[in-house]
């Protein structure tokens, strides 16, 4: 914790210089008046990391809270008549004393309706979040919401990189970053896919020379076996690995991955990665998880003919805008009159703000949420003026915010998706959509950035493979529990799932070859993170 000078304020977690990448371990008196004389917006600017800061305000008893953008240090409020209360996590407030178990179940609708966007309140009656890069003011009961940080700053044409200096500076970028968020520990574990993300996770790592081993699940079939490209990547690093394998028999469905937070994001194959962690942290002693989670977000990995509009609005030529259509065919494995077609009615259409499509398979329509509430982070109110490709690349970084927390810090360390550090964010934005696409392969100038530090089978990969064996099996074995789950759970008392579809959908030899499959064990979490908060329900919070 850094206290400011004068009793100005502190600030909860980890600060890190913008220019130097070092951590700021004081401040001086000139320093913290230019983070209480602007607001908060000189942190933002001056300083990154994973951090909570409070300071006083103009006002006599009022203060400011302000949330860093990457958002690694989660913040919770709990407002009552007397109190604004908050935390990093509900385990923390219910400690204190405050009653946070009553499930919202309006909220918990939306939630499922909209997965991809995470909302302001969440699924837990009477807890927010304040959003990543915002301050919120308080003085006496009023309380006001300011966005100091925003994407759209970073994605104007004055704002981007030089084509010729995009490679060097992400790498200069990403090495600086991941190293200074491993300086704070001793021993970390990295989970390795055998893809590109978390081997350049690694390759930060070593470059800094940090201590570390690494991690890796395999399904005991091939479809999701990638011992192969993490052992290589380990190798290069010189690195211990420790290779696990999802045992579809541990999955309990009736427990959430995500029972710790307020908000059902768990996966059900999560259960044995936790395990595996759990294993190697008792093995090693490891004090960190990092991941390399949020890496086709950042890098922009995009399946459409936006960068094409991109690169013809803002370079005003054909030859440039149709060699970006050729590498978005190879991308796509789409044919040139296809992705034409596509670039054109792209290019013609406004581009639509919503951040993601409704979603009401399995729900019960009678009860859909109308009336979205508001999204954490109003990115999509802002607008983003002509470029499609650039809205594409933000709305992937709003998507990710539901997969920022790690474990439950009570029985885990620290898990840092690290590729989300804000230098990383800004640098990357700052990359024209269409250089990722170039030379036809996806989040392509990392691979340049990072190939003279991975091995070349791992670099060359377009494609990696997943636990969607795991994920089949569990739904194929655990049809019982499933339909005990949601057909006798509190989903339906709630009104919240169709019943009548929901046993179509179990009782379909066809659900365990289709997505559908995903959607039902998606609703299973839910319903077991329903269960475990309305085991301890109370209706009231701390003299509400």
């Amino acid at each position: 914790m850094l206290h400011l000078p004068a009793d100005q304020g502190v600030i909860i977690g980890r600060l890190f210089s913008r220019e130097t990448f070092s951590a700021i371990e004081e401040m001086t008196a000139a320093e913290a008046a230019r983070l209480v004389d602007s607001g908060g917006a000189a942190l933002i600017k001056d300083y990154w990391g994973a951090y909570v800061a409070v300071h006083q305000s103009d006002d006599v008893g009022g203060y400011s809270i302000i949330r860093a953008p990457s958002g690694f240090l989660p913040c919770y409020q709990v407002e009552t008549h007397a109190h604004h209360i908050w935390a990093s996590d509900l385990h923390t407030l219910s400690a204190a004393g405050i009653a946070v178990s009553k499930v919202d179940w309006e909220r918990l609708y939306e939630h499922l309706q909209w997965p991809d966007v995470r909302r302001r309140h969440s699924c837990i009656d009477g807890v927010s979040e304040l959003a990543p890069g915002s301050a919120r003011t308080v003085s006496g009961h009023e309380a006001g919401d300011r966005m100091l940080w925003e994407p759209w700053i970073f994605v104007h044409p004055n704002m981007a990189i030089d084509p010729d200096q995009a490679v060097t500076r992400l790498r200069d970028t990403v090495f600086a970053s991941v190293s200074a968020l491993a300086s704070d520990y001793q021993n970390i574990i990295v989970g390795v896919s055998g893809g590109l993300d978390s081997s350049i996770v690694c390759a930060a790592l070593t470059r800094g020379g940090h201590r570390f081993s690494c991690l890796t699940m395999a399904t005991t079939d091939a479809s999701g076996d990638e011992r192969r490209y993490a052992a290589s990547v380990a190798a290069v690093a010189g690195v211990p690995l420790a290779a696990h394998q999802y045992a579809v028999d541990n999955i309990d469905l009736s427990r959430s991955s995500a029972a710790h937070l307020p908000r059902p994001v768990g996966r059900p194959f999560l259960q044995e990665l936790d395990r595996a962690y759990a294993a190697e942290i008792c093995k090693t002693g490891a004090d960190a998880i990092f991941t390399g989670n949020g890496g086709d977000n950042v890098f922009c990995f995009l399946h459409s003919a936006a960068p094409v509009v991109d690169r013809f609005r803002q370079e005003k030529g054909l030859k440039p805008a149709w060699n970006t259509l050729l590498d978005m065919c190879r991308v796509t494995q789409c044919d040139i009159p296809t992705m034409a077609r596509a670039a054109f009615k792209l290019s013609r259409t406004r581009p639509s703000l919503v951040a993601s499509e409704p979603d009401l398979t399995l729900l019960n329509a009678a009860c859909a949420v109308l009336a979205q509430s508001a999204p954490l982070t109003p990115y999509m109110d802002r607008g983003a003026g002509r470029f499609p490709g650039k809205l594409a690349h933000v709305r992937l970084l709003q998507r990710i915010q539901n997969f920022v927390e790690g474990q439950d810090r009570t029985t885990f360390p620290p898990m840092v998706p690290v590729l989300l550090a804000q230098p990383i964010v800004e640098t990357c934005l700052r990359i024209s959509s269409w250089q990722w696409c170039e030379g036809g392969i996806n989040r392509s100038v990392a691979r340049r950035a990072f190939g003279g530090f991975l091995p070349r089978q791992v670099v060359h990969r377009t494609s990696k493979a997943g636990p969607d064996s795991v994920t089949a099996a569990a739904f194929e074995s655990g049809r019982p529990k499933l339909r005990e789950l949601l057909l006798d759970g509190l989903l339906r008392q709630n009104r919240i799932i169709d019943p009548v579809a929901v046993e179509q959908a179990l009782s379909s030899a066809r659900t365990s070859r289709d997505q559908l499959l995903y959607r039902i064990l998606d609703l299973a979490d839910a319903e077991a993170w329903a269960r475990s908060w309305s085991a301890g329900s109370s209706d009231s919070a701390l003299g509400r």
